[in-house]
């Protein structure tokens, strides 16, 4: 099959088109039949054969649609019983010459009715005219046309095409869908919003339907990308612009109603498929459900001029929780007996046995040769889509800023690409390529120039809202500057991410710098200055200290036995406050004109702010090898200014800095071998300090 579209990323398909390129030669593949994919994408980085479920050839641009020899010597090595094209350009400039060439039959998969398409989204009649001359001789030079419905079945045969067969779209139904609500009153709408009829109907859903549900306390939820002039319908209104979503039903899982307010289009929408796989009833018009059979047993059709009767349909489905599941029930069960993607790959495989043994086409575009062609050697219009959005990263394989591919970077590619693509539609910006991986792999931070993007990976909402909690509270503190929340976004079945302000500034390096330590305890002491009364929306912090294995290392041994004993007593001792959860000089950002800046509140929580001091005691003094004297007292004179904490407990300290201890040991022996050995190095003075009569030294 030839596929010429801007609409993968990586193997993630984010149009309808390329996702029915996808799932139907994977089960055409795993029925027996041998597939290859040549793909011509503007993501030519992104290159990931091991994802592709069957074998997938790349090709350039100037490969399909300038100097096409490099496509002919592919075809004449792969040597096809029977090439598929959807790309009418394409098929009527050389489908008859490169199926000859490989002595295949030529099919043309056509998607709809391209002239009546442009007619309703207000292209001009010449337009309109050149579609219905292109998609007549891409019929008249096929072997055999595959059309999504009845109704676009009809047409082929009109324009007299040899053979005519039905594959309908299909989704895969996956299990059955547990319908956690978690928005009441939310509707969805999923669509690529670069394709003219998904961009007006979410103009629709901005103008028209949102302000009818908003009184209800209605939403709607739009997933899918989306070009920067559609930002604004999701600013001030109850319209929310989410980007694509790795996992589709995930997202759909949290709405009531699917939304498909579609004035025109063609083909079948896959849309509609995904709401019915979900379980979602759906409200669309007449056209949104051409292809399937009696809309009425599964949705509410909206037959009013304008769809003025969609808010009042959509009303009604919230309303009636009863009708909802009717609906639904219906949608499921005829997904799963009729339009799965393995039933529409079998009607696939019935037609291209069928087309190896027919004739060529009896007519061919003769009259007018030269003019069509002319129209066929037009650019694609997906060309201009992809040029327009001003994303030239978008797709590439993200990479760490060292070069070499994290772990998480590999494994989550695509989640972390749909998470980023929403961020930049989201800010109307474009985030550097490399990815700056934080520890662990728990996030991955991209740049801009003016703005930080992370993404996380490791519990993604939790992590989200920790940050968002944190920044905006930490933002309070006087003389301190941390980066503005721009924007965020957190679904079901995407990667959470928030983007904010960069912060002028480097980390302190210097070890032997007075001035710089001191600033250490400082900062440490203004961000402890948070009344408690304003901690009530931050979720508590903590550390899981599991129990000990059978062979433990002898430290984590000792760790545990000394923390057992001393536990009740240093329990009492704790100081409830707010918790950064990472602060060391990492974190911080000094610059001379302006106050101290602080990121990265990801892990940040209620608890007690000896944990904080302990970061900073193991990471800058103990392994960095800061003065512990110099970050204390700057914390203390800071704190007692402040009307905090004026007289830090050693013993306290050694305590929490114990469990540290304890805690490391539990994953670094595996995942960071560096950071036990230091651990296993410092925990037994930190234990004997601990023990020891007296004051303890640090």
């Amino acid at each position: 099959m030839l596929f010429d579209t801007a609409g993968f990323q990586r193997s993630l398909p984010l149009t309808g088109a390329a996702a029915r390129t996808l799932h139907l030669n994977r089960h055409l593949a795993e029925a027996g039949v041998e597939v290859t994919l040549l793909l011509c994408d503007l993501n030519p980085r992104s290159r990931p054969t091991r994802r592709w479920p069957f074998p997938v050839r790349y090709l350039s641009y100037e490969a399909v649609y300038e100097e096409t020899s490099p496509l002919t010597a592919q075809m004449k090595e792969l040597a096809p019983e029977v090439l598929v094209m959807s790309n009418t350009q394409l098929t009527v400039r050389y489908g008859r010459a490169l199926a000859d060439t490989a002595g295949a039959a030529l099919v043309y998969e056509m998607h709809d009715d391209e002239a009546a398409v442009a007619r309703t989204i207000g292209k001009a009649e010449w337009e309109c005219r050149q579609a219905a001359v292109l998609q007549a001789a891409a019929v008249a030079t096929a072997d055999a046309v595959v059309a999504f419905t009845r109704r676009d079945a009809d047409l082929a045969t009109a324009l007299r095409a040899t053979k005519v067969h039905v594959v309908p779209c299909g989704v895969e139904p996956g299990p059955t869908p547990v319908r956690e609500q978690k928005t009441p009153g939310s509707a969805a709408f999923v669509g690529n919003l670069f394709y003219e009829p998904n961009a007006r109907a979410a103009a629709f859903l901005r103008t028209r339907l949102a302000p009818a549900l908003a009184p209800r306390g209605g939403s709607v939820d739009v997933y899918g990308r989306y070009p920067r002039a559609l930002r604004t319908l999701g600013i001030g209104s109850t319209v929310r612009l989410h980007g694509p979503v790795p996992d589709l039903p995930s997202a759909l899982s949290t709405a009531q109603v699917g939304l498909a307010p579609l004035d025109s289009g063609g083909g079948m929408k896959l849309k509609v498929l995904q709401y019915m796989a979900a379980g979602l009833p759906v409200v669309g018009t007449a056209e949104a459900f051409a292809g399937l059979p009696d809309p009425g047993a599964f949705a509410l059709v909206s037959t009013a001029p304008s769809m003025d009767d969609m808010p009042a349909l959509v009303a009604r489905l919230q309303d009636d929780a009863s009708l909802r599941r009717r609906l639904g029930a219906a949608g499921r069960r005829l997904v799963e007996t009729e339009f799965s993607w393995a039933t529409a790959a079998g009607l696939a495989q019935n037609a291209y046995r069928a087309v190896r043994d027919v004739p060529g086409p009896a007519t061919t575009p003769a009259v007018g040769a030269g003019y069509i062609q002319k129209l066929a050697g037009q650019k694609p219009y997906w060309l201009h889509e992809w040029r327009t959005r001003r994303e030239l990263t978008m797709g590439e394989t993200p990479s760490s800023t060292n070069g070499r591919e994290h772990p998480v970077l590999a494994r989550l590619a695509s989640e972390i690409d749909c998470a980023r693509h929403a961020a930049e539609s989201a800010l109307d910006t474009v985030f550097d390529q490399a990815a700056i991986v934080g520890y662990g792999g728990r996030s991955m931070v991209f740049l801009s120039k003016t703005a930080v993007l992370k993404i996380y990976t490791h519990r993604p909402a939790e992590r989200a809202r920790r940050e968002i909690i944190g920044l905006r509270l930490a933002a309070r503190v006087p003389a301190l500057r941390v980066p503005e929340v721009l924007g965020h976004d957190d679904v079901e079945g995407a990667l959470s991410w928030v983007a904010a302000t960069r912060l002028n500034g480097a980390a302190p390096d210097n070890i032997h710098d007075t001035n710089e330590t001191r600033a250490l305890g400082e900062v440490a002491a203004r961000l402890h200055s948070l009344r408690a009364d304003t901690l009530t929306e931050l979720p508590a912090f903590g550390r899981n200290i599991r129990p000990l294995d059978q062979d433990a290392h002898p430290v984590r041994v000792r760790l545990s036995a000394v923390l057992d004993k001393t536990g009740p007593d240093q329990r009492t001792a704790c100081v409830p406050g707010f918790v950064h959860g990472d602060y060391s000089a990492r974190n911080l950002l000094l610059t001379s004109d302006l106050a101290p800046g602080v990121i990265d509140f990801e892990g940040c929580g209620v608890g007690c702010v000896y944990e904080d001091l302990t970061n900073l005691y193991v990471q800058n003094c103990l392994i960095d090898g800061r003065s512990p004297t110099l970050v204390l007292t700057g914390y203390e004179d800071e704190s007692s200014r402040l009307g905090g904490l004026s007289n830090v407990d050693a013993r306290h300290l050694l305590w929490h800095t114990a469990r540290y201890f304890r805690w490391v040991l539990q994953w670094a022996i595996e995942i960071d071998t560096t950071l036990a050995d230091q651990v296993i190095a410092l925990a037994p003075g930190v234990l004997d300090a601990l023990e020891a009569e007296g004051t303890p030294r640090l």
